[in-house]
């Protein structure tokens, strides 16, 4: 009985046995029936990483020397083309820089002769207190000596010109004086520094020069003319003084230029006795007030001008060359014509390219010459003092 039990024991253990085995052997078919498949130990090296940083790293040789080639070159040509446009970029205020108008643009006119008088005539300065001025002797006026007559061709009409506002920007000034025809006058603003050297180097460059009358600011709450403007509030006393101070500064002068302000029945009393100063002492006055209030004023004896166009507030392009327009049309009209402008950049660029656009004076032989028969731009430019009427 003993023996038939271990026998009976035997067979089971080597059944579990064979079964352990049969259930190990189809375990081991299935994993490598899992496993993937390589073309090569190569491929097997680089895949084969069981979810671990690969123990090698290979470059293989390129298949196609050639293409890869192309392919650098293409890179390396996108990337200059992105440099190119790079530095082609444009700062914004760099370009609106360039684009300002510059004074330089100017140049230097050509046959600028000094005045006779670059000083003051001393027969023609009177001496009070700290002050120099200008007078008559009885027989000479500063607005006449101080000047210089210009002959033109008799089918030219005059084109008199004047800077007002001038001397505040030194440099600018002194480009001015060097680029503008000798013909064209400038009239110092009492604020301008280093009057007596501005004024001198302009009449050495040939041009008349004169001293800006300030009246009272119409918005004088807001802004201000300054000092050595008219002032409603002050007595006559002052405001002579004030207008002695702008024109003593031991200058040649040939007069003052009024800009715009309050002109009305509130001063004239006062405008009256200080244009009456002006005459007397032999100088001339233009009016560039905008209004006909002062031209409509009587004052015997007085050498006295109107401005025809104003050029001091529209510096655009289209409204420079509309005041241009203006001018020509006026000068057609009545032979003659008065500007006032102001010193922007755009302004005396717009005003010297009009000059140089005028015809050349020929006299009737040398048109016939030239077989000229018809003048296109008939004008003359003169000096402020060749169309004063007293």
């Amino acid at each position: 009985m003993l023996k038939k039990l271990n026998a009976i024991k035997v067979l089971i253990l080597v059944g579990l046995l064979t079964i352990a085995g049969l259930v190990a052997i189809g375990y081991f078919s299935a994993s490598k029936k899992s496993e993937p498949k390589y073309r090569s130990k190569i491929e097997q090296i680089i895949y084969d990483t069981k979810n671990k940083s690969p123990k090698y790293v290979l470059t293989l040789p390129d298949r196609n020397p050639k293409a890869k080639k192309e392919e650098v070159e293409k890179v390396a040509i996108q990337n200059n083309e992105v440099t190119k446009k790079e530095e082609e970029k444009v700062d914004p205020l760099q370009e609106a820089m360039k684009n300002l108008p510059h004074l330089t643009a100017l140049g230097k006119a050509q046959n600028k002769n000094p005045l006779k008088f670059v000083e003051p005539n001393p027969d023609l300065v009177e001496e009070k207190g700290e002050l120099y001025l200008p007078k008559t002797d009885g027989k000479q006026k500063p607005w006449e000596v101080y000047g210089k007559k210009v002959n033109i061709m008799p089918q030219f009409f005059k084109v008199a010109v004047v800077v007002k506002n001038y001397g505040v920007n030194q440099a600018n000034a002194t480009l001015i004086a060097d680029g503008l025809p000798d013909e064209v006058s400038f009239s110092f603003s009492p604020y301008a520094l280093n009057i007596k050297d501005q004024v001198k180097y302009a009449r050495s460059k040939g041009h008349e020069t004169y001293m800006d009358f300030l009246l009272p600011s119409k918005d004088y709450l807001k802004s201000d003319s300054g000092p050595l403007s008219m002032s409603l509030t002050e007595s006559l006393a002052e405001n002579l003084n004030r207008l002695l101070k702008t024109i003593g500064g031991n200058f040649a002068i040939g007069g003052m230029v009024v800009s715009q302000g309050i002109a009305d029945d509130s001063n004239v009393e006062q405008l009256s006795a200080l244009f009456e100063e002006l005459q007397k002492r032999g100088l001339l006055m233009l009016d560039a007030s905008g209004e006909d209030f002062i031209s409509n004023m009587k004052i015997d004896n007085l050498a006295k001008l109107k401005a025809d166009v104003l050029v001091d507030n529209d510096f655009s392009r289209a409204g420079l060359e509309k005041k241009l327009t203006e001018a020509e049309n006026i000068a057609r009209e009545r032979g003659r014509v008065l500007i006032v402008v102001e010193p922007k950049p755009s302004a005396v660029l717009a005003l010297s390219d009009w000059i140089k656009s005028f015809s050349p004076q020929l006299s009737y032989e040398q048109m016939k010459e030239q077989n000229i028969t018809e003048i296109e731009k008939p004008f003359a430019l003169v000096p402020i003092s060749n169309l004063v009427v007293e």
